[in-house]
């Protein structure tokens, strides 16, 4: 996948490098969710932290490489991300964001609508994996990707609550 594939929101945000150790050091900092199944339809959310949107190919690479059994799922990583700059006060500037539904049509905007931009979360991505159980779940599907992504973000201190 490459980056033009994924549908952003963009604001230009300041030129910067990216070193092997700024990318290596986040990707050991994956947080995940229990799995949820429902009707034999499995989900389960991870996120790791996100300076630069230039980064999200390599991390979900990495990311199908390190989770082999999501690299067989049906949809391997419908993603949601948003990059910010903080002022160092409660608001953020040069704010990009985006999604990709990995073929779970909608699925990619209720994750950033619904969980990030919601929660006011910034320098994230958020990957959930649905393994296809073979009965369809309707509406419920999101349902399930929200819940899955809200736990993963609560469990990497993202979110309050249990």
């Amino acid at each position: 996948m490459t980056l033009a594939m994924l549908r952003t929101t963009t604001r230009q945000l300041p030129p910067r490098s990216l070193t092997t150790h700024h990318f290596s050091r986040h990707l050991s900092q994956w947080h995940e969710s229990d799995i949820t199944t429902d009707r034999k339809s499995r989900f389960q959310a991870r996120h790791v932290p996100l300076a630069l949107a230039a980064e999200i190919p390599a991390i979900l690479a990495t990311f199908l490489k390190l989770h082999k059994s999501a690299s067989k799922a049906s949809h391997p990583h419908i993603i949601a991300w948003r990059t910010a700059t903080s002022t160092g006060t409660s608001t953020y500037t040069n704010v990009q964001q985006g999604y990709h539904d990995n073929g779970e049509k909608g699925a990619g905007i209720k994750l950033l609508d619904q969980v990030l931009v919601r929660h006011g979360v910034y320098n994230v991505l958020v990957i959930v994996t649905r393994w296809y159980g073979g009965s369809p779940l309707g509406g419920l599907r999101f349902r399930h990707i929200v819940g899955v992504a809200s736990e993963s973000l609560r469990k990497g201190g993202y979110l309050g609550g249990k």
